[in-house]
């Protein structure tokens, strides 16, 4: 399955110009078999986009994008909204232990990024490798070097890897997604399919032939 994990809509996200019914006629052109909607700190953009996605029969999964102390989260199976700026091990507690899973969105952006660029060594050398399993590898709105430090980085680490378009515009759903080798039809299976490893990122479309 191929799966743009990293969409925000008009629905929950201020920032973004995506309106929903586009998003998902897009989706479809694009070829993609799912998208899942992330909206900040709220998981309505996704419950309102499942309502919508029946008409097309096409399949929308709910989650959001978490903004932590440390730097914005993609959190996936949790069915509470996560308001105000957490820790990031508060959220990852409350999440996996609900049968979540969060992972770190763009973490070498700057800013928003893992301690928004506060930190002054490798990640590598940082809590960051010990307290994720999954981390977003590849995202449409950040640079060719900031995704080549991603790659770099799960490479090392030997940490799995996942991509999203982060799309706020129409044009920019579907540059960046994740390949599943197994079926997914909901979060939970998300969540597992997340978890297993068996999936690969892969960027469709360069942020730099874009803009």
């Amino acid at each position: 399955m191929i799966i743009d994990m990293h969409i925000h809509t008009m629905i929950s996200s201020t920032c973004s110009l995506i309106d929903p019914e586009e998003c998902i006629r897009r989706a479809m052109d694009k070829g993609l078999d799912a998208i899942c909607v992330t909206e900040h700190d709220t998981l309505e953009g996704g419950r309102v986009m499942k309502e919508i996605a029946r008409q097309f029969d096409f399949l929308v999964l709910g989650g959001m994008e978490v903004m932590s102390r440390e730097g914005h989260l993609l959190v996936y199976g949790y069915h509470s909204d996560i308001k105000g700026v957490p820790p990031a091990e508060e959220v990852i507690k409350r999440v996996s232990g609900a049968g979540g899973i969060v992972i770190p969105a763009h973490p070498w952006r700057q800013p928003f990024g893992w301690y928004s660029g506060a930190i002054d060594r490798p990640l590598e050398q940082t809590e960051f490798a010990r307290i994720f399993q999954v981390i977003e590898m590849y995202n449409g709105l950040s640079s060719a070097e900031e995704n080549a430090m991603g790659k770099a980085f799960c490479a090392a680490t030997g940490i799995h890897g996942i991509g999203g378009s982060d799309a706020h515009r129409i044009g920019d759903i579907g540059a960046v997604v994740t390949e599943f080798a197994d079926d997914i039809e909901d979060e939970s299976q998300l969540v597992e399919a997340l978890k297993s490893g068996r999936y690969a990122p892969r960027i469709i479309k360069p942020l730099e032939e874009r803009w």
